[in-house]
């Protein structure tokens, strides 16, 4: 379980400095290019909902993880049991 709370922490990290960035420096700009070259504040919020997406992404992996693993324990853990009782 301590294993996967280091790389949690860090994609929340990185999810929750990106959105603040975002909201702090471009709050009224949609990540979305719309003419032929678009401005500095239109790039950089997309750079930041980039990182924002990374680090959510990358907790879900990561409580995925936490979760395949704890139901692969619990069911080492029935398994052991039944080989006990027998």
């Amino acid at each position: 379980m301590l294993a996967y709370l280091k790389p949690l922490s860090l994609f929340a990290l990185v999810f929750v400095s990106a959105f603040l960035a975002h909201k702090a420096m471009v709050p009224n700009v949609v990540a979305v290019a719309d003419g032929e070259q678009s401005n500095w504040q239109v790039q950089l919020a997309f750079v930041l909902v980039s990182l924002e997406n990374i680090g959510l992404g990358g907790a879900v992996l990561v409580l995925v993880a936490l979760v395949l693993d704890r139901l692969q324990e619990v069911r080492r853990d029935k398994n052991a049991r039944c080989r006990i009782s027998e």
